[in-house]
Order: C-alpha cells, then sequence, then structure tokens
C-alpha cells in the first residue's frame, strides 16, 4: 500500500531571505562563474537540498537575488501593472523613478555590473541570466506600455519593445559610464520625453 504523502511544511520566508543573501555574497566576492549551489548553501548554512527545492539552478537563483537586492534598495516599490487604478505613465514613472534610485546603491549596483561581467564573458551565461531576469524585467514594462494602448492612453502604432529598451538601457548605461549627472531625475526626463511621444491626443 502507498504511504500517504503528507502535505510539505510552508516555505520558510527567512530562511529564502537568508539564500538570497548568501547568493548575493557570494556573487560579489567570486563572480557569477564562481557562484555554485553549494557554495551558497555553505554561506547560507543550509543544506544544499535546500537551495535546489527552491531553486532549479544558479541562473534562476542569481535572478531573484537581483530582485531582492532591488527591493531592498528600493522597498515598497511594485512593479507597473499591479496597482491598476493609476494609468500606465504614472507606474512607469514610479518604476523607473526607483529603478534608477536602486542603481546608485552600492550593493546593488555591484551586483549589476557583476551580472553585466558575466554576460559579456559568456553567451551560455547572458542567455541563462537573460531568461531569469532582464526578460522577466523587459517584459513587464512591455505589458504596462500595452495597457497604456488598451486603455487608449498611449498610441497603438508605438513599437513598444524599442520605448522598453531605451528607457531600461539609459539606467544601465548610466551605472556603466559613472557619469558625473546620472542621476533619477535624469532617467525620469527621458521618460517624460518618450512617453510624450506616446501618448494620444487626447491625453
Amino acid at each position: 500500500m502507498d504511504e500517504v504523502r503528507r502535505p510539505g511544511r510552508p516555505r520558510d520566508a527567512g530562511r529564502d531571505e537568508a539564500i538570497l543573501d548568501a547568493a548575493r555574497e557570494v556573487l560579489l566576492r567570486d563572480g557569477y562563474a564562481g557562484l555554485s549551489m553549494e557554495k551558497v548553501a555553505a554561506e547560507a548554512r543550509v543544506g544544499k537540498p535546500t537551495v535546489y527545492r527552491r531553486w532549479s539552478s544558479k541562473a534562476a537563483l542569481v535572478g531573484d537575488a537581483v530582485l531582492h537586492s532591488f527591493l531592498a534598495a528600493v522597498p515598497g516599490i511594485r512593479p507597473p501593472g499591479q496597482h491598476i487604478a493609476d494609468g500606465a505613465a504614472q507606474q512607469l514613472t514610479a518604476w523607473f523613478r526607483a529603478y534608477a534610485t536602486s542603481v546608485r546603491d552600492p550593493h546593488h549596483a555591484a551586483m549589476i555590473l557583476a551580472l553585466t561581467a558575466a554576460a559579456a564573458e559568456s553567451p551560455h551565461d547572458a542567455e541563462s541570466l537573460y531568461r531569469h531576469h532582464t526578460r522577466t524585467q523587459h517584459e513587464t514594462v512591455v505589458s504596462c506600455l500595452r495597457a497604456g494602448v488598451t486603455s487608449g492612453e498611449f498610441r497603438a502604432d508605438a513599437d513598444l519593445e524599442a520605448v522598453a529598451d531605451a528607457l531600461i538601457g539609459s539606467v544601465l548605461y548610466q551605472l556603466l559610464t559613472r557619469t558625473s549627472n546620472a542621476s533619477p531625475q535624469r532617467t525620469e526626463h527621458l521618460l517624460d520625453v518618450l512617453l510624450a511621444g506616446l501618448r494620444t491626443a487626447d491625453h
């Protein structure tokens, strides 16, 4: 007779956070190529199976660790599309203000730079990191832009993929070049310019 399976225990949020913090420490110390699930487990003082039960690969773990780092840098921010009462332009402005602020945080900036270096060194790593981090962010922005088109806020003929590329790329450019005049306000100004071109005559 088969053994009746009991429901598993709920995930421990504190343990999840410890693992994500450990992943950040290993990434910053050893780089993406030197990061392994074993190292993260040792840093977090948990068993390797505990890490694998939560994340199936190091790319997935690092993707969540970067998101965790972002939320720590700008606590309380919600991705665009999660507060429908606000217009798409208002949501995107709040999101990119927070995004530009986050890359000025030394810890989060260091993580982004480590991932950028990993992607530059290895096409395989670049693809994995894109699937587990960058693509989600890009799709979130495009989804919000599409909602603006559906509501009549934005023009239907706009290239939304290109707009998302310009917005995300502008923040990363400021991070990579470390320009002295980089600021959340500069990113917000670019957003204003792009949204002005996107808006319909009624908006």
